[in-house]
């Protein structure tokens, strides 16, 4: 066993990547042997100061002599600027990037791929390895996001430190580069099948660990039932009836650049389907920060989720589930509920692993909805017997050497 505190570096992105690792940061936090540091990239940096977790950001991985590197990255920066990113953060991101361009391909190339690509270009891989030389963790913990978290796991198998990716999806998309090599020497899968899969596609099977996601142990919390029967009183439902969950997007177009059906058109057919059942209402749950229904819009058979509550709440609420692409669909499949997607296809592809039935046009949603298929979660297999939280710190404690979570 270790003699000295395991130093674990933990980093990610803002979003649901964030969300998998506030937990296990929290955790791991509490171990006396064990010594966090935490870094947020973009919006994850304000998200775990919010929690009340010690985080650095970008300028952490600054040096002294970037200085030039971070004047050019001013004459370089996108604007307008995320509203939770600062403007330091954001141009030390720039420099960072700007500065490993140069270094791999010199300095007229960097300033044509740059010109093309912007900061899809940047791997800073050169500027991960000389913080794990000046910070000499022992781990180092990410999620599987592109560049930056990338750049980092390469950067750590470079200088030879352990590192272990902790995944939340089925990672179909990202498996060119999870599978490629140079990536982590450990990966964590939420379920059985997608382990299944990266092995299929490359990734040592023996390095892959089936945890599930620390991001959905807070669903099977047994407080939200009150909570659920509550939000149901609220919107006056006695338990004959049925309440169908619209997950709202909170962008016109998905990550792969899918325009989402229009409001108005959802709304429209959410009431029709209403009228046709009356034994059915139907509740909208829009993104908190992100509101795309109008205050003023009628909603005759239905209600938009009142401020505060959560999606857990929601979900344990409804009977079943509405949406295009979102995790929320993931999320009513793992507690049971019938979920129907719309033009989901591969992406996520719920449908393939039989959590969800995808009809290609919202006119055939209907008929989809009222058949009410339950979930496959044999086909899955989700680990439920243990939160994943306890399951991903007690790998990091297990493959740092050090006595398993208290």
């Amino acid at each position: 066993m270790r003699r000295h505190p395991l130093k674990v570096l933990i980093a990610c992105y803002g979003g649901g990547h964030v969300q998998s690792l506030l937990p296990v940061v929290r955790q791991l936090s509490g171990q006396p042997d064990v010594s966090v540091t935490v870094i947020g990239f973009t919006t994850a940096l304000a998200t775990f100061r919010n929690a009340g977790i010690q985080a650095a950001g970008y300028s952490s991985l600054l040096d002294a002599d970037d200085a030039a590197w971070l004047s050019l990255a001013q004459t370089c920066i996108e604007r307008p600027l995320h509203p939770e990113v600062s403007e330091q953060e954001s141009v030390a991101y720039y420099a960072l990037g700007l500065r490993d361009l140069h270094i791999d391909h010199g300095a007229d190339k960097a300033r044509e791929i740059f010109a093309r690509d912007g900061r899809k270009a940047f791997m800073p891989v050169h500027a991960m390895r000389r913080h794990l030389r000046r910070s000499t963790p022992d781990l180092v913990v990410a999620t599987t996001s592109p560049r930056s978290e990338l750049a980092l796991l390469r950067a750590a198998r470079l200088e030879g430190i352990e590192s272990l990716a902790v995944s939340d999806l089925f990672l179909q998309h990202e498996s060119s580069y999870i599978c490629a090599p140079g990536y982590a020497n450990h990966l964590t899968v939420m379920a059985a099948a997608v382990g299944d899969d990266m092995a299929r596609r490359g990734f040592p099977a023996e390095h892959i660990h089936v945890t599930g996601s620390p991001a959905f142990d807070s669903l099977f919390d047994g407080s939200h039932a009150g909570a659920a029967a509550a939000l149901r009183r609220r919107l006056d439902m006695d338990d004959q009836q049925k309440l169908l969950l619209w997950a709202c997007p909170s962008a016109p177009v998905s990550l792969i650049g899918k325009p989402f059906i229009e409001t108005a058109s959802m709304i429209a057919f959410l009431e029709a389907y209403c009228e046709t059942w009356p034994d059915t209402r139907y509740l909208i749950r829009q993104h908190p920060s992100k509101p795309v229904v109008a205050p003023e819009t009628p909603l005759r058979r239905g209600s938009v989720c009142p401020p505060g509550i959560t999606i857990e709440t929601c979900l344990h609420a409804c009977d079943q589930v509405i949406l295009e692409t979102s995790t929320v669909g993931l999320q009513a499949a793992l507690l049971g509920k019938p979920v129907v997607t719309v033009g989901a296809g591969d992406y996520p592809p719920y449908a393939a692993y039989g959590l969800a039935v995808d009809v290609p046009v919202l006119a055939e949603a209907g008929s989809a909805l009222r058949r009410m298929t339950s979930p496959d979660l044999v086909r899955l297999a989700y680990p439920l017997q243990e939160r994943a939280t306890d399951r991903v710190c007690r790998l990091v404690c297990e493959l740092g050497g050090v006595d398993g979570v208290n």
